[in-house]
């Protein structure tokens, strides 16, 4: 084996590729392990440990200046061999480099063809995560100095508020996977996508076929999906971040190749902005204590409008009383859309978040994010936008649209329950507080008290519903496999021939906006009909439908009435399902014998 000092990142690959089975490879990170030189006793002392990794490393950077300029040479030593090999190649890519070398190695990829790629998981505790941070941190801090790159962002911190600034534009310039659109021109086969779906293939007492239009409550799920979880649990299901054996190593790859997919799907730069949550209540509730309780003083102003979901109302209202914030409603037009020049009068120089819904859970309504965002940001707000609901019917992308926070909920889209993601802002992140605490999202403990880990860790404590992130993943391929343009179209269309028909139903009031605003939903009543006799009537012609306030009791209260009927559409959904509901509603009119 050639001396370490004259191994090059390429030879290594060259040599792993060569190895092939895990197996070889272990072995071999063993061997390289064993010429890692040791480190003297007064090197290996606590200002030089790595911490978050559950081996111990110690790390020693040193900057060489000569007439050429800066080099950066890095040693290191842990109490694990593999560990030792794995330091050995982080070595080969970046000792000699200059700052601006090392600031454009592509660690990740580098590892990823190696093979190693689940040991630069900020989770995996492995300490060659915060090692190559480190590195970064120093080799940004030098190149800032000697003017090779700027290392920072353009964002200021307005009254508690990290990054805020009046445009939309502070991110970074850096190219990001955009959702697709004009790649969409797909064929939309209806009857192909349904029979993916084994529970709409079911049949009730009678023979009854089921006709499900409650999407909006809660997604049927694809094959795909249920067989992903399945294969988790089957064949190599362990605890994920946690153990170095294959399945522990499998489960970790296959969370992060999830998490990675996510990101894409919504268009955030950094999987460490991709939080796993229990839901969309769940990640509006982090953001609540997580920034509000540490940002929001007395005084401050917090607007939101009156067709949220409680999820969106409640956890800001509880806030507001833990620190003397203010909630400012802005008004509906008539017609249930989002009143924009309402909005105006709303924001104040003391408006500190906007909190509203991508698309309404009961009207449909799709408020006009974009303009929203502008106005807000030129106010020094932040955003935060509800995707319960918009996220599995059109595309989101956090970094064009400008959003700071967004959540949403896997069970609405074709994934399973108990899982969802909650994206922010990383600046906005690092600043924030844990919401809950214990294992996992620590870095160090003593004690006397506790670092806490780097993101995505640091939010997500405790053990992940694993399986549950896996499939989201399989999910979000499922729908981007389909596009959204043709699902968004097929939606649509059945929208406007719901919309058309339901209309005919003598006693019919629906609610909200027209087609043109709103997305794939429909609330309605029935005059002189009690909202559950009307979703338990339709249950007997196997028509399933929501009755309620939905979670919106101050909109029904603005619509004065006490519950409607709602039905929404998936993708799976065709018009054959609208005249069928038609139908039913008739059937009910008989039943209930109304005029």
């Amino acid at each position: 084996m050639p001396g370490l000092q004259d191994l090059t990142i390429d030879e290594l690959i060259e040599e792993f590729e060569f190895l092939g089975l895990w197996e070889d490879q272990c072995r071999y990170l063993i061997e390289l392990g064993e010429e890692l030189p040791d480190l003297s006793p007064a090197e290996k002392v606590e200002t030089n440990r790595v911490h978050g990794c559950q081996s111990q490393v110690w790390f020693v950077p040193e900057i060489h200046k000569d007439a050429a300029g800066v080099t950066i040479e890095i040693r290191a030593k842990s109490d694990a061999r593999i560990v030792d090999g794995l330091i050995v190649v982080l070595l080969a890519l970046v000792n000699g480099k200059t700052p601006a070398e090392i600031l454009e190695t592509d660690f990740a990829g580098t590892f990823k063809k190696l093979g190693l790629e689940s040991q630069l998981v900020p989770q995996r505790r492995n300490g060659l995560y915060s090692m190559v941070e480190r590195i970064r941190a120093i080799s940004r801090a030098h190149a800032a100095a000697g003017g090779e790159c700027d290392g920072g962002h353009n964002g200021e911190a307005t009254d508690g508020v990290p990054g805020t600034a009046a445009s939309t534009s502070r991110r970074s310039q850096e190219t990001h996977p955009s959702l697709p659109v004009a790649e969409d021109k797909k064929t939309f086969d209806i009857e192909a996508v349904r029979a993916q779906f084994p529970a709409l293939h079911q049949t009730l007492e009678g023979g009854v076929p089921v006709t499900f239009l409650d999407t909006a409550s809660s997604a049927q799920k694809p094959q795909v999906v249920i067989d992903k979880e399945r294969e988790v649990y089957e064949q190599y299901y362990a605890n994920a971040y946690r153990g170095v054996y294959r399945y522990g190593d499998r489960i970790s790859r296959e969370v992060e190749a999830s998490r990675d997919r996510i990101r894409g799907f919504i268009g955030a730069e950094s999987t460490d902005e991709i939080i796993f949550t229990p839901g969309t209540t769940a990640g509006i509730n982090l953001v609540a204590n997580a920034w509000g309780r540490k940002f929001l003083k007395p005084g401050d102003e917090i607007v939101l409008n009156e067709m949220e979901h409680h999820a969106n109302i409640v956890p800001w209202q509880w806030i507001a009383r833990q620190t003397g914030a203010v909630l400012t409603y802005v008004s509906l037009t008539d017609d249930g859309r989002f009143d924009v020049d309402a909005l105006d009068s709303a924001l104040s120089k003391k408006t500190r978040l906007v909190a509203v819904t991508g698309m309404s859970n009961v009207l449909g309504t799709v408020p006009p994010l974009t303009d929203i965002i502008s106005r807000a940001k030129s106010a020094g707000a932040l955003v935060l936008v509800d995707g319960a609901q918009s996220v599995p019917h059109m595309p989101t992308h956090v970094v064009d649209d400008g959003i700071d926070f967004l959540a949403f909920s896997g069970h609405k889209l074709y994934g399973p329950s108990g899982i969802g993601v909650l994206y922010g802002r990383r600046e906005l992140l690092d600043a924030m507080d844990p919401f809950l605490c214990g294992g996992h999202m620590i870095d160090r403990v003593t004690t006397d008290g506790f670092t806490v880990a780097p993101l995505p860790a640091k939010f997500e404590a405790g053990t992940l519903p694993i399986a549950q992130a896996i499939a989201l993943g399989r999910a979000v391929e499922f729908v981007m496999d389909l596009g959204f343009c043709p699902v968004h179209e097929h939606e649509q269309s059945v929208l406007r021939h719901a919309w058309e028909q339901m209309q005919t139903v003598p006693g019919m009031k629906i609610y909200g906006p027209g087609c043109s605003h709103r997305g794939s939903i429909i609330s309605f009543t029935l005059e002189g009909a009690a909202a559950q006799d009307v979703a338990q009537l339709m249950d007997l012609k196997g028509v399933f439908v929501r009755h309620g306030h939905h979670c919106t009791m101050p909109l029904h209260a603005r619509l004065g009435v006490p519950a409607t009927i709602r039905a929404s559409f998936g993708l799976y959904n065709t018009k054959a399902d609208v005249d069928t509901l038609v139908d039913a509603l008739q059937f009910v009119r008989h039943e209930l014998k109304l005029s």
